[in-house]
């Protein structure tokens, strides 16, 4: 169909063959939660409309983590629904607990929000007492432990720190006059900054975050205060740490929404524009993946102020429908921040925040689907 490079042609086979199942498992459970066949096709249009998206599908073709990371996403939450919404048992419990090990494999950033899976398991494990009174209790917590390797792993890596760190500090800290004087009362070789300016410009071999790290006098400020400057800053500037992903250009003129996490929400990756073999590819972006910023953007809005609407309604009419939301909406929030971290570049913001930009597209399309159940639910009421 399309291709960048399929000499790991079985790599891309597995890839597709999972994630196939995943959006299949997804269909099934799902529609197995509504009542209504009106309701039915417009979720299958939806469903079709989302997960044959190009920013869906073209992951599939190419050898990069987001394809097995958007199939266990997408496992992840079916199995939450069938746990949560259709059968509440040990088997539905373990299915849950083998998504979340299969979800926080697949990239370390994934593992990042174990944390809130964890509760969340913790909570339902007590609340299953026949499982405590018996060894399916030491099996559940035996199985919790393995994700847990991959969170510490993920907390641990020095390759990734050095480069966020590079990326971080020339992308948004060097455009603010505080945090770059900060930045120089650290020991942070000032001088850098040109070198990075110049490995952005055009290309000499090496990128520009990398080039960066493999300056001498980086690695001396990195051994003395580089290791820990980021998590030091943001202790020390709350207000970015938690402001600063969502209103970045009010910090200085020079930083757009580009750099923000509204960016990674709203636009989704392109392949297109990275690879010559998917500039012919079939896929098409769909109307939940608008071209323009601007319309991107505006989508993400209509999204927002539904979800805000449903949480609403749910509040009165379903409270399960309501706990799910916040499960979703939470853990996107505590997702995207670390990968804003992670975000070096511009162009990395829609990659590293894809599965939050899916997963608000799927909460959309599940919420959507659910009001228009309730209200087919009283349209028949009234007829009778």
């Amino acid at each position: 169909v399309c291709s960048s490079d399929l000499s790991n042609s079985n790599i891309v086979i597995f890839q597709i063959l999972v994630s196939s199942f995943s959006w299949f498992y997804f269909w099934y459970t799902f529609n197995m939660t509504i009542k209504h066949s009106s309701s039915k096709i417009i979720f299958l249009l939806l469903f079709l409309s989302l997960s044959l998206s190009s920013v869906v599908s073209e992951h599939d073709f190419s050898i990069l983590s987001e394809s097995l990371s958007t199939s266990a996403l997408i496992i992840l939450i079916t199995s939450f629904i069938r746990y949560y919404f259709l059968k509440k048992d040990f088997s539905s419990f373990i299915i849950l607990i083998l998504s979340i090990i299969y979800f926080t494999s697949t990239k370390s950033s994934n593992s990042l929000i174990y944390p809130i899976l964890l509760i969340f398991i913790l909570i339902e494990n007590i609340n299953l007492k026949r499982i405590i009174k018996s060894r399916r209790f030491w099996l559940t917590n035996f199985l919790l432990l393995i994700p847990f390797i991959f969170f510490i792993n993920s907390l641990t890596s020095d390759v990734t720190k050095t480069l966020t760190t590079s990326g971080t500090i020339n992308n948004r800290l060097w455009f603010n006059e505080n945090w770059r004087n900060q930045l120089e009362k650290s020991g942070y070789p000032m001088n850098s900054h040109q070198i990075w300016l110049d490995h952005s410009k055009g290309n000499l071999g090496v990128p520009p975050d990398q080039a960066v790290v493999n300056l001498k006098e980086f690695k001396i400020w990195w051994s003395n205060n580089g290791k820990n400057y980021l998590l030091n800053f943001t202790l020390n500037n709350p207000d970015y740490a938690i402001f600063a992903p969502f209103t970045l250009p009010l910090y200085s003129n020079e930083l757009n929404y580009r750099k923000s996490i509204f960016s990674g929400w709203s636009q989704g990756t392109d392949l297109s524009t990275e690879f010559e073999g998917f500039k012919n590819t079939i896929f098409f972006r769909t109307l939940f993946w608008p071209d323009e910023p601007e319309f991107a953007y505006l989508l993400l809005g209509v999204i927002l102020i539904f979800t805000s609407v449903c949480l609403s309604l749910f509040l009165k009419v379903n409270r399960k429908k309501l706990f799910f939301n916040f499960i979703i909406i939470f853990t996107i929030f505590a997702w995207s921040y670390p990968n804003w971290w992670f975000g070096s570049k511009p162009a990395d913001m829609a990659r590293h925040n894809l599965l939050a930009a899916i997963s608000w597209r799927i909460l959309f399309m599940l919420n959507l689907v659910w009001i228009s159940d309730i209200l087919f639910s009283k349209l028949l009421k009234r007829k009778k």
